[in-house]
């Protein structure tokens, strides 16, 4: 019987070592787990910051282009006028019968 008593003895002191261990292992896993998020929040926030200043760059590139594209708008329009003005001045009967022809054609096609 003396035995049994220290098996029981042996395995108590098992089971409260076992105990300590995982009590142990549960606070580094507690600790781990707040030094993962700690990471994650850091790595996003920089993340972020970098697609933003991306974006930023992106944008600021687009609206450039945009205000290209106006510009070149506005250059062909005024080119374009100039061409008509300076056709009218220089052969009225021509240009006013192409016009008329044009007209013409407009109202074939709008009435089918």
């Amino acid at each position: 019987m003396a035995t049994s008593t220290t098996t029981s003895s042996n395995g108590s002191q098992t089971k409260e070592a076992l105990d300590r261990e995982f009590e142990s292992l549960k606070g580094d896993v507690s600790k781990l787990t707040q030094e993962v998020a700690s990471l994650v929040a850091a790595t996003g926030s920089a993340a972020y910051r970098r697609a933003r200043k991306n974006l930023d760059g992106v944008i600021s590139d687009a609206s450039g282009k945009g205000q290209e594209a106006v510009d070149a708008v506005k250059d062909v329009t005024s080119t374009i006028g100039d061409a008509v003005e300076d056709a009218v001045y220089k052969r009225p009967v021509t240009t006013l019968a192409m016009a008329a022809g044009i007209g013409f054609l407009i109202g074939a096609i709008w009435r089918r």
